[in-house]
């Protein structure tokens, strides 16, 4: 206020307005709570001063998050790219942030609100936990996390957190963003690629009809101008064919006109020379007519004659062919009969063979059939007058009878079965034969039949001789058990002779 005044009180004319200006700025100012009148601004001292400056700075650090910066000095050198270790140790030590570090390490130098820290972090969680308390999602979140108890504190609204801590949580956020923005990326890009494919082939659909109806409409005018050219041009071609017979049918008839009246003229006095020219020209005239007739008629003889002769020659080729074709086939059907009496043969000589397999079959089963009947009636005898032997008796079973029944239809069964078969095959290739030479008609291939029934018959010749070989081991497996049972046989038989000469 002193400067304002010793200004106010110059005489140049520049300092008084600016004293003036100053004045009036000052009683604009809104007076600040403890500064009533100017005479009492005029005792702030320096502790005043430093208590503003002091409140002022405390509000700022409320309103802001602080960072301390340290400046380092590297070497002593000042050249780039050189760190002293003991020079940089013992700057931090000096400056304190050696311990300012272990104080911020030893307590929770990272605190964030449980509604901050919810929405920051919950979608982490693996459950759904919309409809809990921030406080239960920022446990649910810890635990998740595996977070050890000493390295955090829950309050009642902040949680605190020991350096490092919210770091692991960050890069784990930070991944699943990045998961997520990918996925919804791709997700993205297929939906686009899908709305672009649709609208592509809409265009090409679009396109397509648009381009068929012009095409059409083109086509339709192009149709209706080729119709409208050629009736024109028909039109144009009839009405000059119709000038030009015209002119030449008038020419014709003028130079016919002056050709007779010439005539006429020449003989107007002789009428018989007249009719001696009309004779001449008649008679020209149908001998022309006979020429050309006779002309055509001869043209049409030759061309017939040649005609019949192209005939007689494809019908003389026709029947070498066919003498051909018939020498080809009695060849065939000789070798078809021989072929034929040769299967006959065979399947004879095959017949004859099984059925004296079977004959010995059957003799050998009566032959054995004759001393069982005999012992069993010496036994029988023997009961009878009651010389009982147990042990021979005992020997002897009961079901060889059966089984040498049951032999017995097996072999009059394959016996049925070889003559029916027989009779079969020699239907089936007389009936082939004579549809082969033409006797007996049938939409049927006579070689490939043939070739059929001959299989069939192979097929049949080796199962019905594994069949009869079968048999015949059973035959011998039952002789065979007979000796084994009776170990007496020997006995039994002079038993029965003695008996038998007894009776008889």
């Amino acid at each position: 206020m002193d400067s304002i005044q010793l200004l106010a009180k110059c005489k140049s004319l520049l300092p008084q307005i600016f004293a003036s200006k100053m004045l009036s700025q000052s009683d604009n100012l809104v007076p600040i709570p403890y500064r009533s009148t100017a005479a009492d601004s005029q005792k702030l001292s320096v502790a005043m001063k430093f208590k503003g400056q002091l409140f002022q700075l405390m509000q700022r650090l409320e309103n802001t998050t602080p960072h301390f910066i340290r400046c380092i000095k590297p070497n002593n050198l000042q050249l780039p790219a050189i760190y002293e270790q003991g020079l940089v140790l013992q700057q931090l030590k000096c400056c304190g942030v050696l311990e300012v570090v272990r104080i911020s390490r030893s307590g929770y130098p990272t605190r964030m609100t449980h509604q901050k820290f919810a929405r920051r972090y919950g979608f982490l969680l693996l459950e759904d936990v919309a409809s809990q308390d921030p406080l239960s999602v920022s446990v649910a979140i810890l635990h998740q996390f595996n977070i050890l108890p000493e390295m955090y504190q829950v309050g009642y609204t902040k949680l605190f957190f020991r350096t490092g801590q919210i770091g692991k949580l960050e890069d784990t956020r930070n991944r699943t963003l990045h998961g997520i923005l990918r996925v919804q990326s791709c997700f993205r890009g297929h939906q686009a690629r899908h709305h672009a494919r649709e609208r592509i082939r809409g265009v090409l659909a679009l396109q397509s009809f648009v381009r068929g109806e012009n095409a059409r409409r083109m086509y339709s005018s192009l149709a209706r101008k080729h119709r409208a050219a050629t009736i024109l041009q028909r039109n144009l071609k009839c009405w000059l064919a119709r000038r030009y017979f015209i002119n030449i049918r008038k020419a014709s008839v003028v130079i016919q006109s002056g050709i007779r009246g010439c005539l006429v003229r020449r003989c107007a006095g002789n009428v018989d020379l007249l009719n001696v020219l009309r004779e001449f020209e008649s008679k020209k005239e149908a001998e022309g007519d006979q020429i050309l007739i006779k002309s055509s008629f001869l043209a049409e003889l030759q061309r017939r004659i040649l005609k019949a002769e192209a005939t007689i020659r494809e019908k003389d080729e026709e029947n070498e062919m066919l003498h051909q074709r018939l020498q080809q086939y009695e060849n065939r059907w000789s070798e078809y009969e021989q072929k034929m009496k040769a299967m006959e043969e065979m399947w004879q000589k095959q017949m004859r063979s099984l059925q004296s397999s079977l004959s010995v079959a059957k003799k050998s089963l009566a032959l054995d059939e004759t001393p069982r009947m005999s012992d069993s009636s010496v036994e029988q005898s023997w009961e009878s007058n009651g010389n009982h032997i147990g042990s021979a008796s005992q020997l002897v079973p009961r079901t060889v009878g059966r089984e040498m029944n049951a032999s017995l239809s097996v072999i009059s069964r394959l016996a049925e079965e070889l003559e029916q078969r027989s009779q079969v095959f020699a239907d089936d290739a007389k009936f082939l034969v004579e549809v082969k030479s033409g006797q007996a008609d049938a939409s049927l291939n006579p070689d490939m039949e043939l070739r059929r029934l001959k299989q069939n018959f192979d097929s049949w010749k080796k199962d019905f001789g594994s069949r009869i070989r079968e048999t015949k081991v059973i035959l011998n497996k039952l002789g065979s058990g007979n000796n084994e049972s009776s170990p007496n046989s020997a006995k039994r038989k002079w038993w029965g002779r003695l008996n038998t000469s007894k009776f008889s």
